[in-house]
């Protein structure tokens, strides 16, 4: 798996930072490839070679399959996979399947390693002079950082990594996202790509591209078995401007005609939702980047001024970004002063650092929060703090189980390269963390059958909690008559069924608890 796009992927994970030790200025350079940013940093193999020395990848069984793991990241980039023969192949089918899961693949490593400890027959440093001989010069430090990462992903823990700088200022942490794609979302299942969301004006929009459709192929090439990654990289190339997608949507085969446009959509959007007797305001978040908070405050009060019931916050597929903006936004829900939650350090003589409420509390009434399993790090931050203080209903599925946080530096063996790494985890006002176990909704509406691809699903090596328990996972509010999810019909031409419950829900809940709509 190509660990050095993780950040940028919607079925992994946005980085959770605390304060950042590394500060540019924002240069909007236009939009580029993950490899052009990675040859922009200069990146030598000295660091990566220095890794891979064949003595000290055999010193034990997690220093061995660290190294695997690493060949097989850089190797993932051509279609090839480390055989048992120390040898490298083309990925098979079964392979290519599972080429977003490291954890799949690097597992029968573990057997490997304790019948062949002693045998040393598998020469990483020549695996990566192969590696390196097949890749151009301009591929050269992408290649390098996967392997790099790769091996971290093993020897610390999937979310410690190196990034460039640029990449992080630009993209990452901007208050924007930047598109030259189609203007959508998607998440490989075992048939083709599940589109997740489609931003509005979007070339995907006015295509007639919705959520829940299934892309069967694009311009003819089937992405039944092809990996998360490469059609990521795809969608991002300039050169590439018209897409014919294959795609289905209720058991109905067609053809969308996509011209990609280079655009620029904000991270935050709203709407006014209404049916029949509700009134809902719907918020957008799509990730935590910096600015984030103040851009909710301005749709919170846009939609006091339209007197809506209730508001739905919809976090699906919004891998996280900065824990700061996180609290802010969960203060906007509570009054100033309530206690959030904790960021706990895995050094222990570390003090925990404890986040309160600091914001006005901009709303009082019912308030729903929409999750899936692409909801992690910040998202899970502010959907639990606000569920754990029985101020928000969870609806949707279970989260994706990412309870740590990073913080970045600069690396020291390169000043255009930001090193992040795991610092501990965050626990919610009860005592718990959603490391591994993720948030369960207190409603659970089903999309659409995806497979798993979460944090206990996808890494080798992740940080297991501190303690054993594992938090409460339902509200009692669910037995309250008149409030369970039969009591809320769908209706006939609803396209977004977890939207639709949540706002059923605000509905109930404002009634029972006799809230009139005063802000």
């Amino acid at each position: 798996m190509k660990l050095w796009v993780k950040a940028l992927l919607v079925l992994n994970l946005e980085i959770l930072l605390l304060v950042p030790q590394c500060t540019l200025q924002k240069v909007d350079k236009g939009l580029k490839t993950s490899d052009q940013y990675w040859a922009e940093t200069g990146l030598t193999s000295e660091d990566l070679e220095n890794l891979l020395v064949d003595q000290t990848c055999y010193s034990s069984q997690q220093m061995f399959l660290a190294c695997v793991n690493s060949i097989n990241s850089m190797a993932s980039r051509t279609d090839q996979i480390l055989n048992e023969k120390g040898e490298l192949q083309i990925q098979g089918l079964q392979e290519r399947v599972e080429s977003d899961s490291e954890k799949k693949l690097i597992l029968p490593w573990s057997d490997f390693f304790k019948k062949n400890q002693t045998a040393e027959h598998i020469s990483f440093l020549e695996l990566w002079k192969k590696l390196d001989q097949a890749t151009s010069k301009t591929e050269r430090s992408a290649l390098i950082a996967s392997g790099i990462n790769g091996f971290l992903s093993i020897f610390k823990d999937p979310h410690t990594y190196i990034l460039p700088l640029a990449m992080y200022e630009e993209v990452i942490a901007n208050s924007e996202s930047k598109s030259a794609n189609a203007g959508f979302s998607a998440r490989k299942n075992k048939d083709g790509w599940i589109v997740r969301k489609v931003f509005e004006t979007s070339p995907a929009a006015k295509a007639g591209l919705k959520k829940g459709d299934l892309i069967l192929s694009i311009n003819g090439q089937s992405l039944k078995n092809v990996p998360q990654t490469e059609v990521s990289e795809f969608l991002k190339m300039k050169s590439i401007s018209r897409m014919v997608l294959n795609v289905q949507r209720n058991g109905q085969t067609f053809n969308a005609e996509v011209f990609k446009s280079e655009q620029t959509y904000s991270n935050v959007s709203s709407k006014l939702s209404e049916h029949a007797n509700r009134r809902v305001g719907v918020i957008t978040i799509h990730k935590f980047s910096k600015e984030i908070c103040n851009q909710v405050k301005t749709h919170i009060v846009t939609l006091k001024e339209q007197t809506v019931d209730g508001i739905v916050m919809d976090l699906r597929d919004n891998p996280g970004g900065q824990v700061d903006e996180a609290a802010c936004i969960a203060s906007l829900f509570v009054e100033p002063g309530t206690y959030l939650f904790q960021t706990k350090y895995l050094d222990p003589s570390k003090t925990s650092d404890y986040y309160v409420a600091d914001q006005e509390q901009l709303f009082r009434g019912p308030l729903a929060i929409l999750i899936n399993s692409g909801s992690a790090s910040a998202s899970e931050i502010v959907a639990g703090s606000l569920r754990d203080l029985g101020r928000a209903k969870l609806v949707g599925e279970r989260t994706f189980g990412k309870g740590t946080f990073q913080d970045g530096r600069v690396w020291g063996q390169n000043s255009k390269i930001a090193y992040f790494e795991t610092q501990g985890m965050y626990y919610f006002p009860s005592g718990w963390t959603p490391q591994l176990v993720g948030l369960e909704p207190d409603l659970t509406v089903k999309f659409i059958d995806e497979g798993t691809s979460r944090e206990e699903d996808l890494y080798m090596n992740p940080i297991m909690p501190l303690d054993n328990w594992a938090g409460p996972q339902s509200l009692s509010w669910l037995t309250e008559k008149d409030c369970s999810a039969e009591s809320f019909p769908m209706m006939a031409s609803s396209e977004d069924p977890q939207i639709e419950k949540a706002e059923a829900l605000l509905s109930c809940t404002g009634k029972k608890h006799g809230y009139n709509g005063s802000l």
